[in-house]
């Protein structure tokens, strides 16, 4: 009962410091936006004299790459603050990662990266396909890069959704070295990541822990046989209407698994802030 009760008390404590965050974050976002959008605009008036030098043009280019990147973080952290930016509708989870492999399939290619599903279930759940979309390829990604950067070819990841209980569940299992232990409490906090500077802006997993915790799921980290990292997140499935077992989307470099397996629940990482 105490532990219990601690558990919803840090969830309550979570709770009431992402919204704070949320409402920080959406004013500053729209602050920054303007002046911005005046940067950008200026630079591109700048490139079309045709006075200017190439040394000059140069430094336009490189004003308007870091203009974007930081117009990328902004609409991440209006993602980040905003609640559900899109009406929700029953989604096949199926179809979501069909969707993710389509737009990873390629770039997994070139690095020798495998890449397995296995899909066994039929429900669907009711939210929003693109967010849970950005959330599956949030995953995928971050699988990539961390089996990159142990510095070695080739690797495997491993797409997996089932049902568990009343609710769908979605795995993203990498190979690669891992979350460190002091690195685990700090997984969804907005800011954090472990990438290089220019590689990430930490705000992809905090956006995924929003979207997926205003559908009432939870979204979580846990080792794995591998030696990887386990990403994974569960949505309560809508019992309205429920479509037949479609075919596995085709594996890139890697034949298709299916595994029956009850799944291990772990302890969910909390957000840490």
């Amino acid at each position: 009962m105490r532990e219990t009760l601690q558990s919803l008390q840090r969830q309550v404590v979570r709770q009431e410091r992402l919204a704070a965050v949320g409402i920080l974050v959406s004013g500053v976002a729209h602050e920054l936006n303007n002046p911005l959008q005046a940067i950008l605009g200026t630079a591109e008036l700048l490139e079309r004299r045709r006075e200017l030098s190439p040394e000059a043009l140069e430094e336009l280019a490189f004003v308007k790459t870091q203009s974007g990147r930081a117009r990328e973080i902004i609409r991440n952290l209006s993602r980040f603050s905003s609640q559900q930016p899109g009406p929700p509708s029953l989604v096949d989870v199926g179809e979501v990662i069909g969707e993710v492999v389509q737009l990873r399939r390629r770039d997994l290619d070139n690095c020798a990266i495998a890449l397995e599903v296995s899909i066994n279930t039929r429900r669907q759940v009711y939210a929003n396909f693109t967010e849970i979309e950005q959330v599956t390829l949030n995953f995928v990604i971050n699988a990539q890069q961390s089996i990159e950067s142990a510095g070695r070819t080739g690797g495997r990841i491993l797409i997996r959704a089932f049902d568990t209980g009343k609710k769908v569940r979605v795995e993203v299992q990498d190979d690669g070295p891992g979350v460190s232990a002091e690195d685990e409490a700090k997984l969804f906090q907005p800011f954090f990541t472990t990438k290089p500077v220019g590689k990430g802006t930490g705000l992809g997993l905090s956006v995924s822990y929003g979207i997926i915790e205003s559908y009432g799921g939870m979204i979580g980290h846990q080792g794995n046989e591998w030696g990887g990292a386990t990403f994974f997140f569960e949505l309560p499935v809508s019992e309205t209407m429920t479509r037949p077992l479609a075919a596995t989307p085709a594996s890139a470099g890697a034949a298709t698994i299916s595994d029956d397996r009850p799944p291990v629940l772990r302890r969910p990482v909390s957000s840490g802030i």
